[in-house]
């Protein structure tokens, strides 16, 4: 058991996690950023939120979205931006377990807008679940090991 809380823990592994949590966050954005609109329909599918909320997630989110993944990538300000994915991906696995749970035939939105892209399955409730594992443990663990402000600190204490 030691030997897996060290490996989890050890601040190269953490910093895949973060890198990987961050590019999923940006990629995930890509396409939501380009086409709103049809990602507002991806929203409005969930049959969760009242309309007049819909068109504000659906421009707000992607760039919360690419911001958080952007950060955690270049290990800038970590913890907060871990709150903040697993924030959200508690909310996306509240969204997809209800979706699955009503059986509603859609598609996530998680990485297109596309209606036929990708259908909702257990696969999708379960990288959701992985993922906010991996958000766990980059806040939980030390996770600030190879990030940019760490690595500005040793360039000037270097120089001077």
């Amino acid at each position: 058991m030691k030997s897996a809380v060290k490996f989890i823990s050890h601040p190269l592994f953490i910093l895949t996690l973060r890198v990987a949590l961050g590019v999923v966050f940006v990629v995930a954005s890509l396409d939501k950023i380009q086409y709103p609109d049809q990602f507002a329909k991806n929203i409005a599918n969930y049959k969760l939120l009242p309309y007049q909320w819909i068109h504000g997630v659906a421009i707000a989110l992607p760039w919360l979205e690419i911001i958080v993944g952007s950060l955690l990538i270049m290990g800038i300000w970590i913890k907060a931006n871990a709150l903040l994915t697993v924030s959200m991906l508690l909310a996306f696995i509240f969204a997809v377990s209800q979706a699955l749970w009503r059986q509603l035939d859609i598609s996530c939105g998680c990485f297109s807008t596309d209606p036929l892209a990708h259908k909702m399955t257990r696969w999708t409730l379960y990288w959701n679940l992985i993922w906010l594992s991996w958000g766990a443990m980059i806040f939980f663990f030390r996770s600030e090991a190879y990030s940019l402000p760490q690595i500005l600190r040793r360039k000037k204490a270097v120089e001077n």
